[in-house]
């Protein structure tokens, strides 16, 4: 990545990009549009951190990344405090209004929207690593369809609602037109959002529907668009596909750390432990690892995570045993973490299932 640096961008939101699981790390960064937005509009920052762990130095330090569990909690957070349905829908128009991207300069120098819709959806590895898309036609019209690659539970919508805003935002920006004419369908409910979505995408909005799509018109799909151009497109489609295959290269590196994690004793993992056994040195694991938002640390804590919930779940170890098992001195120890990670006791989780 270091020698594209323009690819780093794309088309929705730096939160997105290199995402393909929960276990990366999000830019602490790429949350201050969602903050300042709800900020502005009256919700005291305190509620929108409140059981986040997210601290005001993260903002000042751009290397900062918080983890997939603070980042859900906080949409959690603004999801539940904001007087305004549409929220998600604005900061979506917003993030088109103030970026750009390779994947984005493929969509606007296509020939037509059925063109651009198609590209979105063969690219989808560089729009979002939290949703899948899935573009086909119909007799009536082109269908986008959105679902989500792994739960996300009650922040599902905020990344359907802001996805399906900037796409929209740039279609109408690629045609030169502010009415596409199409459907917006919701799976969320109504709850009194109707008019806010209507008035913010002024185009047909339903909601409790089976799926999270939008409807294009046929004749919307062989609109021609403004900024078509095909040297552009080449030039464009070159740089996608080179960003792709560097996605799967990244994701190859880290999941390889994660195996070399998961088949070694915990108490003698550390980082240049497992830099030696990908035959690299630890300066150049540590980089790679780091251009991907993740560190060894957060690999590390995620398959301790996993082993307790999983261990604890089936009552099947002592605690004593299983601390040992994740390379923790005592049980206390272990029962400290796993309060940290999951806001209860070991005992008490045990209770609860």
């Amino acid at each position: 990545m270091t020698s594209h640096p323009s690819l780093n961008k794309n088309i929705l939101a730096p939160v997105f990009i290199n995402s393909a699981n929960k276990e990366f790390g999000i830019p602490a960064s790429s949350i201050k549009p969602l903050i300042k937005l709800l900020v502005i509009d009256g919700i005291e920052l305190n509620d929108l951190l409140d059981g986040t762990d997210i601290q005001l130095l993260d903002f000042l330090d751009l290397s900062n990344h918080i983890s997939f569990e603070q980042y859900i909690r906080l949409i959690k957070n603004a999801r539940s405090h904001t007087v305004d349905p549409a929220y998600a829908l604005k900061l979506g128009e917003q993030f088109f209004i103030n970026n750009d991207s390779i994947l984005a300069c493929r969509v606007m120098s296509s020939k037509n929207t059925q063109q651009a819709m198609a590209l979105l959806s063969k690219y989808q590895t560089l729009l979002s690593g939290f949703l899948d898309l899935d573009f086909k036609i119909t007799d009536e019209f082109g269908i986008l369809t959105i679902n989500e690659k792994f739960p996300l539970s009650d922040a599902y919508p905020h990344f359907v609602e802001y996805s399906l805003s900037a796409v929209f935002s740039i279609g109408k920006f690629c045609l030169g037109e502010k009415d596409l004419n199409v459907i917006f369908e919701f799976e969320r409910d109504n709850q009194g959002a109707k008019p806010y979505f209507e008035s913010f995408l002024k185009n047909t909005v339903n909601f409790n529907c089976n799926h999270n799509r939008v409807l294009i018109p046929l004749k919307t799909l062989k609109k021609t668009i403004i900024f078509a151009d095909a040297i552009a497109a080449e030039k464009a489609e070159k740089l996608c596909e080179l960003h792709v295959k560097k996605l799967i290269s990244d994701t190859e590196v880290i999941q390889k750390v994660k195996s070399t994690i998961r088949n070694m004793p915990f108490k003698e993992l550390c980082l240049e432990i497992i830099a030696d056994r990908m035959h690299m040195s630890p300066r150049t694991l540590r980089r790679q690892l780091h251009a991907q938002g993740v560190s060894f640390k957060l690999l590390f804590e995620n398959e301790r995570k996993s082993i307790a919930l999983k261990r604890i779940e089936r009552q099947d170890i002592s605690l004593e045993k299983l601390a040992d098992l994740l390379g923790y001195n005592s049980a206390s120890s272990l029962s400290r973490a796993f309060k940290r990670w999951f806001g209860v006791s070991p005992n008490h989780y045990k209770k609860d299932q």
